[in-house]
């Protein structure tokens, strides 16, 4: 990349990635102008956008996110209390983590999830929303890896580099089978476990609440994954709230 008297401008962004060929190349472009602009924490999810072919979409599309950190969230389920991505359902504007404590009304266990975000390495967090009609499509959450740092302070222009990339994304996704709400039915039964997964709760616990056995809970669990075209757990939860299909 080149850069105009030191600076990373959002016309230089734009010239980069329409030279980008692969979705890959895109991601390295995206993170990189991130850090330029001083977030080197980058999380960028698709929930639900009927635009997408399924194997378009997921949780932590990219993640810069630290290990500890991803595997710390997805082994306790906080996809269920996250009030980042709770915020992001119902803004259409980019806003700061700090916002979320000011403006809403959080439970004590949400507090909590956002002192422990900065002991694992998240500071200075900002959500860019991608809404959809009806509900969130995806977005992308940045934060720095250091406590103190200037403060980004024009979030218009930070959603702008943020859209720009979402766009550029869903050109270079190729054309496919398209997620539509026909093309989603879950059992009761595949509603019922995807109700306990999203609430953190092992194959174990769920088969046990359910009295039904485990390995009937990975087959169900295995048919979710399937059918919302998705590999982990955390995923699976986010696009059954997101979706609608369940109601923490």
């Amino acid at each position: 990349m080149l850069y105009a008297n030191g600076q990373y401008s959002f016309e230089q962004f734009i010239d980069d990635t329409s030279r980008v060929r692969t979705v890959e190349r895109l991601f390295e472009v995206f993170i990189e102008a991130m850090a330029h602009l001083g977030f080197d924490r980058v999380n960028f999810s698709v929930l639900r956008d009927l635009d997408l072919d399924a194997s378009a979409q997921g949780f932590g599309l990219i993640s810069t996110y630290p290990a500890v950190w991803q595997d710390y969230y997805a082994h306790n389920g906080l996809a269920r209390i996250d009030p980042v991505v709770k915020w992001a359902v119902g803004s259409v504007r980019p806003f700061r983590w700090t916002d979320i404590e000011h403006e809403a009304e959080l439970t004590r266990r949400q507090r909590h999830f956002l002192r422990e975000a900065e002991e694992g390495g998240l500071y200075n967090g900002i959500g860019v929303p991608f809404p959809g009609p009806k509900t969130l499509r995806g977005g992308v959450a940045l934060a720095t890896s250091v406590r103190k740092t200037r403060p980004m302070e024009n979030l218009d222009l930070l959603a702008a580099y943020c859209h720009h990339f979402y766009a550029v994304y869903k050109r270079l996704v190729p054309p496919g089978l398209r997620l539509s709400p026909a093309a989603v039915s879950l059992t009761r039964a595949e509603q019922e476990v995807l109700f306990r997964l999203a609430h953190g709760l092992s194959n174990e616990i769920i088969a046990d609440r359910l009295s039904i056995k485990a390995g009937s809970v990975d087959f169900h669990v295995q048919n979710i994954f399937r059918k919302f075209g998705v590999n982990n757990r955390t995923a699976a939860a986010m696009k059954g709230l997101m979706g609608g299909y369940i109601e923490l």
